[in-house]
This record gives structure tokens, sequence and C-alpha cells, in this order.
């Protein structure tokens, strides 16, 4: 093989993930490689067996081309991610209650109001993933019971029809798998529902706490300021 052959069948191979200038960048580098190699004397021949074949050249630059690409994309989703929690942290600074304010009477209403409004949105939408939830289970159930009603009938289907017997066979093991792959995601759908219930349940009752604190930091300085009096 020549060299030109070498840089054709690689330029082939990377045009499946490089854009023509990247392309002939990368061509250009291993033209060099050809020269220095033809000024230590060796012939293209040695030259390619150093760098090994167009394809494997190829496939490799085209995986750190793609490794590069994936953590670009991570990085960026990661950026995106830390900025929209630190507007959604700012944001909810605005409601928390800082019992060392003299306003804190005006955060504790604004933070009711804030559960009211999230509670009040929440409630539809609980709502709606209950039912949703209980009829997943409901057809869940539904589907063991009637593989179980229908179990009898593909035993003597197949005693009678013995050439369905196979068909049989690999019908109950794909059904038997979808079962198990829909139990998995309903059980972890449960989980999710269950994670973010709790933490619902965590918001409300912490800012309560902070509420009843803000209550009875109010009600000591009124009754400290009536003994001043």
């Amino acid at each position: 093989m020549k060299k030109e052959d070498f840089l054709e069948i690689l330029k082939d191979y990377l045009k499946k993930g490089f854009s023509e200038d990247e392309v002939m960048d990368i061509l250009r580098d291993y033209e060099e490689y050809f020269i220095d190699g033809a000024i230590e004397g060796k012939s293209d021949m040695q030259i390619i067996s150093g760098l090994g074949s167009p394809k494997e050249i190829a496939n490799e630059l085209l995986s750190e081309s793609n490794s590069k690409n994936t953590s670009k994309i991570k990085s960026k989703a990661e950026g995106i991610l830390i900025e929209v929690k630190g507007k959604l942290k700012r944001y909810s600074n605005k409601f928390k209650i800082n019992l060392n304010d003299k306003d804190h009477a005006k955060s504790r209403k604004k933070t009711r109001l804030l559960q009211v409004l999230i509670t009040i949105i929440l409630i539809p939408i609980v709502i709606s993933i209950f039912l949703g939830t209980a009829s997943f289970a409901l057809g869940l159930v539904s589907s063991v019971v009637l593989a179980a009603v229908g179990a009898p009938f593909a035993v003597s289907l197949m005693s009678v029809m013995p050439e369905v017997k196979l068909v049989v066979i690999f019908g109950v093991i794909a059904y038997i798998g979808f079962e198990i792959l829909i139990w998995q995601l309903f059980i972890e759908l449960i989980k999710l529902e269950k994670k973010y219930t709790k933490r619902y349940i965590r918001w409300i009752n912490t800012n309560q706490r902070y509420i009843n604190a803000s209550i009875q930091k109010e009600e000591n300085d009124q009754y400290g300021g009536d003994l001043d009096e």
C-alpha cells in the first residue's frame, strides 16, 4: 500500500464523523508522518506498519471525538442544572423566615401564602398521579389474574395441538419478561412518589416550625414591650 492509498482510505473512514475541514487537518498531520519517515529513509510500507490500519486510526479518533463531545454536553447540562438550582434557591430564600429580622412577620405571611398556593397547585396533580398509579396497579393485578386463568388453556392447547407448543412456550417466556419489566417500573414509580411526598412533607414541617417560632417571638416581643411600659 502506498501513502496516497493509505490517506485516501483514511479519508473515507474519517468522513463518517468529521467535517471536511477536520478531515483535511487530520490528513495533513498524517502526511507529515510520511514526510518525517521518508527523511529517516523509511518506505511507505514501513511507515504504514508503524501507524496501523486506516480503519483502526479512524475508529480511535472518532471514539476520542465522541468522548469529548459527551463530556462537553455533560458539563453544559451540569452547569445549567447548577444555575437553575441557584436561581430556585435564591427565589425560595425570599420566602424563608429570618427570626432575627424585624420583618419576620411579613416573611411568615409570605411563607404561608406560598404553602397555600403550592398545595392548591399540587392537589389536582397528586390526585391524578394517585388515580393513575391505582389504575396501573389494577392493570398489573388483572394481567396476573388473566395469566393464571389462561395457563390451563395454554396447557390444553399444547396437548391438543403439539405444533403450537414452541409458540406457546416462547409467548409465555416473553409475557413473563414483560410482566417483570412492568412491575419493576411500577416499583420505581412508587419509590419516586414516596421520595417527593417525603420532601414535600419535610418542607411543610420545616416551614411550620419557622412560622410557629416567628409567632412565639412576636408574642414574646409584645409581652416584653408591655412589661417595659
